[in-house]
Formats: C-alpha cells, structure tokens, sequence
C-alpha cells in the first residue's frame, strides 16, 4: 500500500513539473526575444546585447532562469521518475540513459548560468567612456557566447542516448509519445550536424522547431502521467502493454 502512494506521489510530482518546465521552456523564447524588442538581428548579435538597458538585461536574465528550469531541471525529474522503471525493464541500458540526461541537463545549466551571471557586469563595462573597457567587453562576452554556444552543441549527442532508450521503452510498454520523443531528439542531432558542417543558418531554422516540439513532448507527457492512474514500480504488478 505504501508503495502504491509513493508511486502515486512520484508520477504526480514528475507530471506537474513536467508541465510546469514546458511552460517555462516557452516562455524562455519570448522573453529573450522580449529582450533584443523582438530584433531577430539584435537577438542574434552577442555585442548589441552589451548596449541592453537595465530592463532589457532582467529580461535576459529572466529568460535565462526560464531556460535552466524549463528545458532542464523538469527532464531530470522526468528522467529520474522513468529511470526506476526503465530499469527493471532495460538494465544498464537505463543507467546509461540516466547518466546521458544528468549530463545533458548539467551542460545546458552551465552554459545559461554562464551568461546569466556574466551579462550585467560587462554591459556596464560596455557602456563606461573607456575604449580599452569597450573593447574587453565585446571580447569577453562573445567569447562566453561562443563557449556557451560550444557546450549547448554537445547537448545534443548526450540527450540522443537518453532519448532514443527512453523512446524505445515507451514504445515497448505503450507509454504514448515515444515517437514524438524519437522526432525531437532527432532534431537535436540535425541541429549538430549542421552545426558541425558550419551551416549556422540551417541550424537556426532546425532549432526554431525545437523550440516548439522539446516542450511539446515535456508538457504532452507531464499531461499524461496526471490524467492516468499511477504506474506500479513493482515487475509483478506492472505487466507489459501497460497503458499511459
């Protein structure tokens, strides 16, 4: 019975998080883009975001916080509520997954972290009357972008490995949305490659669309696992073809 209602807890927590870190995810997009006036130019420019004003910069920051707690944090939790099941089911195929995700989710904090807390410092720099300054923040800071830019492509080869186990156990165990989840980290391996091949611009529209179908699958699976009745950790009491 006890182990019933901890499993009821759990899917209830990871469901709420889940749903919560999609709406955030979404919002991270809108307030950096808030923050260049909605300049797709400036937003892709690392110096103009030096000259931000005061209200500019906290929505960067914000969207910032947005991006660790909505594309990251939640898939931990996630990560971490499938891990035990996936386990019993997949062995150390799970416990690979697992450390692929913490992985991910580490790169992706450190490389938003990075910016968020670097930002206002060098922006009064920028903006102080000397050139010697001017000229150490502009490198400074599109240095730190391009570092930032750097860690966040190698998210990609790391959230492949958890997301093709994960999917492949959904699909087993007819969770839903397995394949919604083999197509969005899909896009983050095109996203790599093109990136790899220096082809910047098709990457950007690739992302555009991760952007939308990442939280998509965090907020339809947060969805899921609140509306269903919750999932027995135990072998015995969870036979295969078990819908969620």
């Amino acid at each position: 019975m006890l182990q019933k209602i901890a499993s009821s807890d759990s899917q209830r927590f990871a469901g709420r998080v889940a749903v919560v870190g999609a709406i955030l995810a979404w919002t991270m997009a809108i307030l950096l883009m808030a923050a260049a006036g909605f300049d797709f130019d400036a937003a892709e420019n690392p110096v103009s975001m030096l000259a931000f004003s005061a209200e500019a910069q906290n929505l960067y920051r914000l969207g910032m916080w947005a991006d660790i707690l909505g594309w990251y944090i939640p898939f931990l939790v996630v990560g971490g509520f499938l891990w035990q099941r996936m386990r019993q089911r997949m062995g150390v195929d799970a416990d690979i997954a697992l450390v692929s995700l913490v992985a991910y989710a580490l790169l992706g904090m450190v490389g938003a972290g990075m910016l968020n807390l670097t930002l206002p410092g060098l922006a009064t720099l920028y903006t102080g009357h000397d050139a010697a300054g001017v000229a150490a923040a502009q490198a400074t800071w599109t240095a730190l972008q391009n570092a930032a830019q750097g860690i966040w492509n190698i998210e990609a080869p790391v959230l492949m490995i958890w997301g093709a186990t994960a999917a492949k156990y959904l699909k087993a165990e007819r969770w839903g949305y397995g394949g919604l989840l083999k197509f969005d980290v899909a896009l983050f391996g095109i996203e790599f490659l093109l990136n790899l091949l220096g082809r910047r611009d098709f990457a950007m529209s690739v992302q555009m669309l991760t952007l939308l179908i990442h939280p998509l699958w965090l907020l339809l699976f947060g969805l899921n696992l609140l509306r269903l009745q919750p999932v027995s950790t135990s072998l015995k009491d969870a036979p295969r073809g078990q819908a969620i």
